[in-house]
């Protein structure tokens, strides 16, 4: 499962880096973003699963850069120091929502829960192709 880390605080993306890498090995960290303008340029180069999110950064939030992406195609794992964001997270279909310092157990329950998300996604894309394909097969017979 791919994903990118969005923090403005490079310890904290160094920390979740390392227990991701210790304790959720289906995750591969594909980039880290600093703000919301280089996540956003990332996530458009990777098109990862999964964004682990900051919210309070210098420039635009995490909300303003999830408002600026037309259609995101991942799961958000909100990852803050602050609780009072908890009703606007789920307003953008947040996955979760953890309170720094992480911990453990949580990140790996909310990453079971994105890696579940994500299979049931590429379950559903993958019948989609099987029944557009039958589709036109079918068109394609009947002419």
């Amino acid at each position: 499962m791919r994903a990118i880390i969005v923090d403005d605080e490079r310890n904290n993306i160094s920390n979740l880096h390392r227990i991701l890498g210790d304790h959720c090995p289906a995750v591969e960290i594909v980039a880290t973003a600093g703000n919301a303008d280089t996540a956003k340029a990332l996530i458009a180069a990777h098109q990862p699963d999964l964004l682990f999110l900051d919210i309070q950064m210098p420039g635009k939030n995490g909300f303003e850069l999830l408002q600026s992406i037309p259609h995101p195609d991942f799961e958000i794992i909100f990852v803050t120091a602050f609780d009072k964001y908890g009703i606007q997270a789920i307003r953008f279909s947040a996955l979760d929502y953890l309170l720094k310092p992480v911990v453990i157990a949580d990140l790996k329950t909310a990453v079971e829960k994105a890696m579940h998300k994500v299979q049931e996604k590429r379950k559903n894309q993958q019948l989609d192709n099987l029944l557009n394909f039958l589709q036109q097969k079918n068109e394609t017979s009947n002419h």
